[in-house]
């Protein structure tokens, strides 16, 4: 036995001790650190990317939910109501129906709840706050996933509301004196901004992503064509910074993608830029536009079709560029499509299909029971909610 490897020490006080080599516990140290780094990488992509993990990030987030053997899991139940509408808040659900608002928590306690009169009930999140709102009312609640953060009363009829990224709130009304007015509240429920139409009427309003600009789109002729425009303020000042003309256009909805205002119209999508001028579209051709999600993260979930109903049509996602990222052909008729982080669930009449941006199928569910509404979420997840009750799908 080599006698290096032994510090035989005082034989009269201490036992033997074997002596690693300097090269060994360097070995072993560089060993280490590699384990750490690798742990960390792991750690971290597990956390943060939106797709290659999100299968494991929900196995640990969801270990101890109570799945059946297609990964449903029922979480929310609610009085029957076909007047509801919902909204996921970080995983809470919010429901307004003609005679209630209120917050579901996932563990099915409710959060908030009130009585309303509404005649027609509207919802719009941003995934972190909504309002809920009724249309031609004067009420808007302002809700988070804990519940009520501002109930607020207009001065005039409620006629779109829009909640931007940045937790500011742009809402259309019908003023008296003008064709409409479009309203701006911050985060803490008080009124900062307010453009007056005199000329034109507004149907929509949005506020841009970095929260300085507020978008509104008017009606109007330019000669003798019927005209859609998308006037652009900054909050600080009262006259227009820009303005977007969409001649024989009719607007259906806008919102941000990333830096630009995204346009849903008739016979194509617009994006347009903050200083007025349309980037790049996506042109409908001779197809009709059945439906649209614009929550996706930098890309809008398309349902298109050579005529405006029928089982036959076209998923597609298209990016901030006019660039179509992935198309399918659908089988059968489209109930409801909802779109978060890289994510597009399509609901139909028997099944749920789920698909990656690039509309590749990610997962289905069979059976979906008297589903009528899908809520996608950014891990991949989705809500099904029906007339009594919703549950979470876990693929």
């Amino acid at each position: 036995m080599d006698k290096r490897e032994f510090d035989l020490g005082n034989p009269q006080e201490d036992a033997p001790k074997r002596i690693q080599p300097k090269n060994r516990r360097k070995k072993w140290l560089r060993l280490g650190v590699v384990t750490v780094v690798v742990m960390a990488i792991v750690t971290v992509a597990v956390l943060w990317d939106t797709t290659a993990f999100d299968g494991l990030r929900r196995s640990f987030a969801y270990a101890r939910a109570d799945k059946d053997e297609n990964g449903f899991a029922q979480l929310y139940s609610y009085d029957s109501d076909r007047s509801s509408c919902f909204a996921l808040l970080d995983g809470s659900l919010l429901r307004a129906s003609l005679s209630q608002v209120s917050v579901l928590g996932e563990d099915n306690n409710v959060r908030f709840s009130e009585n309303v009169k509404f005649r027609c009930a509207a919802i719009d999140s941003n995934g972190r706050r909504a309002v809920a709102y009724d249309i031609g009312g004067t009420e808007l609640y302002v809700l988070d996933s804990k519940g009520l953060l501002h109930h607020i009363t207009c001065d005039s009829e409620v006629q779109s509301a829009q909640m931007g990224e940045d937790n500011k709130l742009a809402v259309v009304v019908n003023k008296s004196g003008y064709k409409a007015a479009a309203y701006v509240y911050d985060e803490s429920g008080q009124l900062i901004f307010e453009y007056d139409s005199s000329d034109r009427f507004i149907m929509q309003a949005a506020v841009s992503a970095d929260g300085k600009r507020l978008a509104a789109v008017t009606m109007g002729q330019h000669e003798g064509v019927f005209t859609s425009y998308v006037v652009i303020y900054r909050m600080n000042r009262q006259e227009p910074d820009a303005v977007c003309e969409l001649p024989g256009e009719a607007v259906y909805d806008i919102r941000t993608v990333d830096h630009a205002f995204c346009v849903v119209a008739e016979k194509a999508l617009y994006f347009v830029s903050h200083n007025g001028t349309i980037d790049t579209s996506y042109p409908f051709e001779e197809t009709y536009l059945r439906r649209c999600s614009l929550q996706g993260d930098g890309f809008a979930a398309l349902l298109l079709g050579r005529y405006k109903s029928g089982a036959q049509g076209t998923l597609l996602t298209v990016d901030e560029r006019g660039k179509v990222l992935g198309e399918v052909e659908t089988d059968g008729e489209v109930l409801a499509l909802s779109a978060s982080g890289h994510y597009v669930a399509a609901l139909y009449s028997d099944h749920l299909t789920i698909y990656d941006k690039r509309m590749k199928e990610c997962a289905t569910l069979g059976n979906v029971g008297a589903a009528r509404e899908i809520l996608m979420r950014g891990d991949g997840s989705a809500v099904l909610a029906g007339n009594g009750n919703a549950g979470l799908y876990l693929p």
